[in-house]
C-alpha cells in the first residue's frame, strides 16, 4: 500500500504538503485502486508519520517533507519516495511506481532530496 498526500477527497494530484495534507490516498500497488482517508495526524509531522504507519502503508511519496518526518517514517519501516517536486497525478504515480521511476530515499541521499518547504507543522518538544 502506497500513502499519497492529497488536498481534498477528490484530488487527483499529489499535495505539496505532507504533514499538513488533509487527506491521503491509500493506493494498492497491484491494482492501482485507492481509497481516500482523512489525515488523523494533520498539522503534526510525527502524528502524520504514525497515521501513515497505522494505515498499513509500506511506502509513501512526497513533494515536500522535512527530516524529522522522514526519520519517523524510516523508524516505522516505511519506504519513502520523492516525486522530485513535480505535480504528479495519482494515475502517474501508479504508472511510475510500476516502472520504479521514483527516487527511494536512504541515508545517502535524504539530505539532498528532503525539503520541508514552508512547513508550519507543529514540532513536539
Amino acid at each position: 500500500m502506497l500513502a499519497i498526500p492529497i488536498d481534498t477527497p477528490n484530488s487527483t494530484v499529489i499535495s505539496q504538503l505532507y504533514g499538513n495534507a488533509p487527506f491521503f490516498a491509500l493506493m494498492d500497488l497491484n491494482s492501482g485502486n485507492f481509497s481516500v482517508v482523512k489525515n488523523e495526524g494533520l498539522g503534526d509531522g510525527e502524528d502524520t508519520a504514525q497515521f501513515v504507519a497505522n494505515s498499513g502503508a509500506s511506502c509513501t511519496i512526497f513533494y515536500h517533507m522535512g527530516e524529522g518526518l522522514f526519520n519517523r517514517l524510516q523508524e516505522s519501516n516505511i519506504n519513502v519516495y520523492s516525486c522530485a517536486k513535480v505535480d504528479v497525478t495519482l494515475d502517474e504515480i501508479y504508472i511510475n511506481s510500476l516502472r520504479n521511476d521514483f527516487k527511494l530515499l536512504d541515508a545517502n541521499n535524504a539530505t539532498a532530496l528532503l525539503d520541508a518547504g514552508t512547513c508550519t507543522c507543529k514540532k513536539k518538544a
